[in-house]
């Protein structure tokens, strides 16, 4: 559920919004709004192929919870003209249709202190319409959608979330290239304490990073890419990917450890939270002999593999949940997603 100041706003701004635009005013109140977020919450566990069979009268689909809550036409109603901002003051910012969630949000995350160890990924709120600023990321378990840099604890708890808006993102630029940029700005934004970890993947790690976060009293740890190493004296990727499974290459310069191993592929750490480079015993199957090899796996990559991925737990969880009640509005994916994100967050 939203906290009260988002609540009493959208109660402002929707009433608001239908008596600039309907010839009837909405005139609705906290106790229908606070309804309306339950059947929005309650459409993510009892799924129906359309919204309105959820006041249907059919023994397979009837909800009698939603039915007696609220009227069908009268959460149509509601949802026409659902709103967080005033039309009016319209501006540049591309999410302006949103950004109050995005603001409230971000303020009721951090009534939970900062924990040691901090994810930092992009999550995609699914989206399949048109809009400037859909991405498409390969790979990702949804590839279409809005972009969204998080913050979030190694367990899933989400701090801080900035949406993708390419040049018009809300994130200061440090001239260290966009990865560094998205993490020294949402530790910014975010107001992290030093002594703080952060863990990200190649998309991210860049060694100007990590002397940077150095200098702001933060940790990092992150993969690197090969195009990143740049005067690394490293062996040559091909002469390296033909040694055995287990095989490490250790570097340290100042404050920075970098490790390189081979695993079923070559992966390549960077780190200024351990400077000691040690091991630490794994196991792992091979498919030729069709039993387990005992390898020894560097610390670093074994802090990295636990504290990593807590943005993609936050959105396991949100996805489970997820609201099916659709609209062609643009923006209100992101409402119902914010919605079921913040009620996870709180549960």
């Amino acid at each position: 559920m939203y906290p009260q100041s988002l609540r009493e706003l959208t109660l402002e701004m929707s009433n608001l919004y239908s008596v600039q635009n309907k010839d009837k005013p909405l005139n609705l109140n906290m106790e229908e709004l606070l309804v309306f977020y339950g059947v929005l919450l309650t459409s993510g566990y009892c799924t129906v192929p359309r919204r309105h069979l959820l006041w249907s009268l059919d023994d397979d689909v009837h909800n009698n919870c939603i039915s007696n809550a609220m009227r069908r036409n009268r959460f149509d109603e509601i949802m026409a003209s659902i709103h967080v901002v005033d039309n009016t003051k319209c501006n540049d910012d591309p999410f302006f249709k949103v950004r109050p969630i995005f603001q409230e949000l971000n303020s009721s995350y951090k009534i939970l202190p900062f924990s040691k160890w901090l994810s930092v990924d992009e999550s995609m709120i699914p989206y399949y319409g048109r809009h400037g600023y859909k991405q498409f990321i390969k790979g990702k378990p949804i590839r279409y959608g809005y972009k969204v840099w998080s913050l979030a604890s190694s367990g899933g708890y989400l701090y801080h979330m900035e949406p993708y808006a390419g040049v018009h993102t809300l994130l200061p630029e440090t001239g260290l290239g966009q990865g560094p940029s998205v993490v020294l700005g949402l530790a910014e934004q975010a107001g992290v304490p030093g002594g703080c970890n952060f863990t990200h993947d190649n998309l991210f790690t860049t060694l100007s990073l990590i002397d940077e976060m150095t200098k702001r009293g933060y940790g990092c740890t992150g993969t690197l890419r090969q195009n990143r190493l740049f005067a690394v004296p490293f062996k040559p990727m091909g002469e390296f990917q033909k040694l055995q499974r287990g095989s490490t290459e250790v570097l340290s310069e100042g404050e920075k450890l970098l490790v390189r191993w081979r695993d079923n592929s070559v992966v390549t750490v960077a780190s200024n939270v351990e400077d000691v480079y040690s091991e630490v015993p794994v196991k792992r199957w091979n498919k030729e002999r069709k039993a387990y090899d005992y390898l020894q796996q560097p610390q670093i990559i074994h802090s990295y593999n636990q504290q990593m991925g807590g943005v993609d737990l936050h959105d396991l969880q949100v996805s489970r949940y997820h609201s099916t009640i659709r609209s062609k509005k643009w923006w209100w994916p992101i409402y119902a997603w914010s919605t079921v994100g913040f009620s996870t967050e709180m549960s």
